[in-house]
This record gives structure tokens, sequence and C-alpha cells, in this order.
């Protein structure tokens, strides 16, 4: 069985390979050129995982609304499209916990209320996949996973404290740092996937830790070690509160323990001192 993760230039999808055997990265980028790359997995039993979205670092971006589209959601269309005929065993859609909105709860059965385009655009490819997978008889998670850190990421708060203390830089931080976050390491999230892809009946799923912290309590933990860090704060709109209810993840999956973020960041901290 092979396994296609959709978006080659992802951290996670980059992570997931290392871990899931008979996988095939394949870039987004070059499948908007040429569908057609899919072509040897047509008449195969695949598995897919979308992890295709735009670009992390260019999400508040909508100079170029066309690209922003195709990436988020073209892609993944196009994919599905081409995969009509074809024995797709199991889909994992790479969603996100901001499609949530404004709800401290965060449980799988809520109601989703997203604020923002890119969590728009999340709710509509989760709806498609639903679709797509329920008229074809398609075993599907859509996973949301929260504040995701850790591998080569460069994109969350957490790898942006790293980086101000290794390169003794400025940490930009919003509203003080007050609000809670469910921070999640990325070996957990590919524990969780590398899992979901045998099992079954879990149309959606949240992958957090189940409880939060915030930047602010996280600052003051590294003071206390003696870590200091020159921050500027920016005041911005933003959610008070997003932690998940992972009950469902606890109950299905066999992950008793999450990688704990203030122990990966003193751990981290430390060795580039050292």
């Amino acid at each position: 069985m092979t396994t296609l993760i959709i978006g080659k230039n992802s951290n996670l999808s980059k992570t997931l390979s290392k871990k899931i055997h008979n996988c095939v990265l394949i870039s987004s980028r070059e499948l908007s050129i040429n569908i057609d790359l899919l072509l040897e997995f047509k008449n195969k039993k695949i598995n897919i995982i979308f992890n295709n979205f735009q670009t992390a670092l260019q999400l508040n971006e909508t100079d170029h609304l066309d690209k922003y589209i195709e990436n988020a959601i073209g892609i993944t269309s196009n994919v599905l499209e081409y995969f009509r005929q074809t024995d797709i065993k199991k889909i994992i859609y790479t969603s996100s916990s901001s499609v949530y909105g404004n709800n401290i709860f965060c449980n799988e059965s809520d109601e989703v209320k997203p604020l923002s385009l890119h969590a728009a655009l999340k709710v509509s490819n989760e709806k498609m996949i639903e679709k797509y997978c329920r008229n074809r008889n398609i075993d599907y998670t859509i996973a949301r996973i929260f504040n995701m850190y850790g591998g080569e990421d460069t994109f969350s708060i957490i790898s942006k404290i790293i980086t101000a203390h290794t390169n003794n830089t400025i940490l930009p931080i919003v509203n003080n740092g007050n609000a809670i976050r469910d921070f999640i390491h990325i070996n957990d999230v590919v524990e969780a996937y590398t899992q979901l892809l045998t099992l079954k009946k879990l149309p959606i799923l949240n992958i957090g830790t189940g409880s939060g912290n915030s930047i602010k309590n996280i600052l003051i933990l590294l003071k206390n070690h003696h870590i200091d860090l020159n921050v500027q704060n920016i005041v911005k709109e933003e959610l008070k509160t997003s932690t998940a209810d992972n009950t469902l993840l606890m109950r299905q999956l066999k992950i008793k323990t999450f990688i704990d973020v203030e122990t990966y960041l003193l751990n981290v901290l430390r060795e580039n001192k050292v």
C-alpha cells in the first residue's frame, strides 16, 4: 500500500515521510502544473494525506488570491477528481483548530465557526473531503491540529522563541502573551497520523494535548531558568483560549503522554547555549 502525501515541502510532510512505510511526497506546486504526475498511482491501492495549503508564512497575504485559492483548495479538488476511479483505502486531511473560531470547548461535534479566510478554506476542504468519501465509501479522517511546533518549524511562536534566543533578536509577542494555546509537538502529531492510517470510522479528530499554556507563562519559566528574551508587545485581536477536547483521541489512539512544550524549550535553549 502506497501512501501519497500531498504537500512536499510541508514540515509535517517531511516528518511523516520518515515514519510512514512506503510513502511518496508530492509537490502541490508541481501538481498544479501537471496533475499527471499522479498517473503511476491511478490503478493502485493508495492512502492519501493532504497537507497542501497556502504557505504558513503567507496566510495573511491576499495579493494573489487566485494562487491562494489554488494552493488552499484547488489542489485538493484536482487530486480527488483525478483519483475518482482509484481504490483509495484512507484519506487524512490536515485541518486546523482555527475552524472552531471563538470556542473554548473545541469538541469534534461542535459547529465550526471560522473567523478568517484561512479557517474558512479549511472548512471548505473538510466538507469536500467528507462529501467525496461518503459518496464513494472511503474511510477518512479530518485531523484538526492545534498549535504544532518542532521539526523544521519556522512558523510557530515556539520556533520564534528559539530563534530570538539563538540570534539575540527581538521576540514579537501578541497581547503580552496572555492567550492560552494547546501546544503539540510534531512527533506526537506524526504518531497520531501513523495510527490513523489503520484506524477506521474516525471522521473528525482533534489532535492536541488537551491542556493549555500561555507564552507569558512560558517566558516566566524561561526567566526563572536564567533565560531572558528581549520582547516587543503587539496589540492585536486574537482568540483568548484555544485548547483541544482530546477525549476521543485518548480513547481511540494509543498515546499515553505528550512531549511537554516547556521541557522541550528548556532542552533546546540549553543545547543552543552550549
